[in-house]
């Protein structure tokens, strides 16, 4: 391959030491899409040595498809991701040997040679600990330390998607909106660690009782929502049930064994009616709630 267009001042040995100790991965293909440069830090990043792949392998097959390969040629000749006949920061996939996906940055140019093309090169830059890292990020922005599950913030942002899409495509959608008996007195009496102790308890009733499809929040407090996509009335109340019967639990002081608080549930279930807003689809369940509260709690109310 001419290194003219890559580092005219180099001369080829040069150019070759300057790939080979390069941090990032480096591939070179011809110009029929045939890799004829493989650096240590590829080999390192895709599980191929420089021999399985120069002149062995196209640079597609390092995509995850072909298509993608094509596609990426493609923008190579347009000024989409930089100027004509280069790619800057483009975010895409490779394949490692054993076939896991890899997140990378590209940046890739042309390689001419008296005015003619004679192939491409490209700096693979590894994206995956900082996808790790932004996907981390992401969880813990939404979701509620304590308890484990997603907080109130990104139970706002769900609900309304949920609701278009149940209207949308006119499929069933029920809340249920869960109030804990009694929590004031645990933390008033024996602090706020046994009051900790509670909403884990509730929590891994949530998680162990719920389908997977479904949604469990931390709305604030002692205060709990679940959504339950592809759910009708009567199977929610179903379910709210069973986290009523489970998530019961009798708090003992550690310092006073004879005084002790049972903390329960106190539930409201509705199911979204495809024409109310936001709030009032919120509000209906947490009224079912407190009806079932002033009832005396530990009990479900139904709107």
């Amino acid at each position: 391959m001419s290194n003219s267009n890559l580092a005219p001042e180099l001369g080829g040995k040069s150019l070759h030491n300057l790939v080979s100790i390069c941090p990032d991965p480096i591939i070179g293909v011809d110009c029929t899409g045939m890799i004829n440069v493989f650096n240590l830090a590829a080999a390192n990043l895709l599980g191929y040595s420089p021999e399985d792949v120069i002149a062995k392998l196209h640079i597609t097959e390092l995509y995850a498809s072909r298509e993608v390969g094509r596609a990426i040629k493609r923008m190579i000749y347009s000024d989409q991701c930089g100027a004509h006949g280069k790619i800057e920061g483009y975010e895409a996939s490779v394949l490692t040997s054993n076939g896991l996906l890899i997140s990378i940055r590209l940046s890739a140019t042309i390689l001419l040679e008296q005015g003619k093309e004679i192939g491409s090169v490209g700096f693979f830059h590894d994206q995956s600990g900082a996808k790790a890292m932004e996907a981390r990020l992401r969880q813990l922005s939404i979701t509620d330390d304590l308890s484990g599950l997603y907080n109130r913030r990104y139970f706002n942002t769900i609900l309304a998607d949920e609701m278009a899409r149940s209207s949308r495509y006119n499929r069933p959608l029920s809340l249920i909106y869960i109030d804990m008996d009694h929590f004031k007195e645990v933390n008033d009496l024996m602090g706020h660690q046994e009051g900790d102790r509670a909403i884990k308890t509730l929590a891994a009733a949530l998680h162990s009782t719920l389908r997977g499809t479904d949604l469990a929040f931390r709305y604030g407090g002692d205060e709990f929502v679940a959504l339950l996509p592809e759910a009708q009335l009567e199977e929610a109340s179903v379910l709210a049930e069973r986290i009523r019967s489970s998530a019961a639990v009798r708090i003992t002081s550690q310092e006073d064994s004879s005084m002790t608080v049972y903390v329960t549930l106190s539930i409201g279930v509705a199911e979204y009616d495809m024409k109310e807003e936001t709030l009032e689809f919120l509000k209906r369940a947490d009224k079912a709630m407190y009806e079932a509260k002033h009832a005396g709690g530990n009990r479900i109310g139904i709107r």
